[in-house]
């Protein structure tokens, strides 16, 4: 079953420079959607550069504890907590992905969530 909608510009693919995008059509007046087949923010955002530094960080944290007592510190047993760490990562990925979607919301940006690609200049499946 096919529906029909109008819009003056339509963006495929939720990330960043995608929703950048959208919102900058959206304050400009235009009657704006975004078709996302996963979570909002792109490959950056929830699996690669925004993940990845959580990861370096808690790197780094771990090493600055190994060299501690070679600066003058004294550092009792460390325990590590990988679930911890892994469901702390998730929920920030998660607030970003909340936030995309309220600023969405705010600029009146329709979201779609699926796969979407060109038939002519003028629909999309």
């Amino acid at each position: 079953m096919s529906q029909q909608y109008d819009f003056d510009f339509l963006v495929i693919g939720g990330g960043s420079g995608g929703l950048a995008g959208a919102r900058r059509a959206a304050a400009h007046g235009a009657r704006v959607a975004v078709v996302e087949s996963g979570r909002l923010g792109g490959t950056c955002v929830n699996v690669g550069c925004v993940p990845k530094k959580v990861m370096w960080n808690a790197a780094g944290i771990a090493e600055a504890i190994e060299d501690a007592a070679g600066y003058g510190f004294s550092v009792g047993p460390v325990a590590f907590d990988w679930r911890t760490l892994a469901d702390s990562r998730n929920r920030y990925v998660e607030r970003l992905n909340g936030i995309y979607q309220r600023n969405l919301d705010l600029d009146k940006v329709q979201l779609f969530n699926g796969h979407a690609g060109f038939v002519d200049p003028h629909t999309i499946t």
